[in-house]
């Protein structure tokens, strides 16, 4: 009589190998707190540091860096630091992008030949560099915002809303105060938000005035006031600290990871979060 066959253990499940992620920049406190984010993040890993400015280049922490309580402390000496998107180590990594807007056209113009994902959160991006997303975007996944707060996606709703539930004596204005070395004025989120509240009001409605006030060490302050027939309403919503960018930094690195081409936001992101595979 034969023995029965001892139980096999059951296979283990295959761990995902973590998505490899290229942090834009050196010296730059937002490249700092990415970095810092895809280190503590056990599915990601930081495969190397792009720079695009040349390898003798003395990096600039100028007034135009602002205030953080986190500064980058600059290249890890276990990753490599590259200065072409054609020589990172791995292939089909996820780039995120957060410096300057000459350094983001560079990098969006080699994209176009180098196979991976981007995530830009580079404040002023203008004509030029939306041409250019939209180009790259047909071959790769692109999420590109003007401000990665998952509150500010709240907050935007709102202001949308309440635009396209609002009666005709209604009108909206937008100020944004950062930094005293901030270059882009107005803000990225200041446009985004009288762009929101402009666009449910619907055509013929007159535009948000927006004013900028570049003071002193603010962060990063928005407020839109809007006003009716016997009454006004402000939205304000304020920034003390970077980090507070990352939960939706992280989320569209995970999302563009496994995207195909296109350009999304982060409106996008929190909507679809699991996108088909590449």
């Amino acid at each position: 009589m034969t023995a029965p066959a001892a139980p096999t253990a059951a296979a283990a499940p295959a761990v995902p190998a973590p998505v490899p992620v290229v942090v834009c920049g050196l010296t730059g406190r937002m490249s700092g707190v990415v970095r810092q984010g895809v280190l503590a993040a056990p599915d990601l890993a930081l495969s190397a540091r792009l720079t695009l400015r040349a390898p003798d280049h003395r990096p600039d922490r100028g007034p135009d860096r602002g205030p953080d309580r986190d500064p980058d402390p600059g290249p890890d000496p276990a990753v490599p630091v590259v200065h072409r998107l054609a020589d990172l180590p791995d292939p089909d990594p996820v780039v995120v992008d957060f410096t300057a807007e000459e350094a983001t056209a560079d990098l969006l113009d080699q994209a176009r030949t180098v196979r991976c994902a981007l995530v830009i959160g580079t404040s002023g991006l203008g004509d030029r560099h939306r041409r250019l997303l939209a180009e790259v975007g047909r071959r790769r996944p692109v999420v590109v915002a003007a401000n990665y707060s998952l509150a500010l996606l709240a907050v935007t709703r709102f202001v949308a809303d309440l635009a396209a539930h609002a009666d005709d004596s209604w009108d909206a204005g937008v100020s944004d105060l950062h930094f005293a070395g901030k270059r882009d004025r107005p803000s990225s989120t200041a446009r985004h938000l009288a762009a929101a509240w402009h666009t449910a009001r619907g055509p013929g409605a007159p535009a948000p005035d927006v004013t900028s006030f570049r003071l002193g060490d603010a962060l990063s302050e928005h407020r839109l006031v809007a006003a009716g027939t016997g009454e006004h309403i402000e939205v304000l919503h304020r920034m003390a600290d970077r980090r507070a960018f990352l939960p939706g930094v992280l989320r569209a690195i995970r999302y563009a990871a496994a995207a195909g081409p296109g350009v999304r936001t982060l409106a996008d992101v929190v909507r679809d979060p699991a996108p088909a595979p590449r």
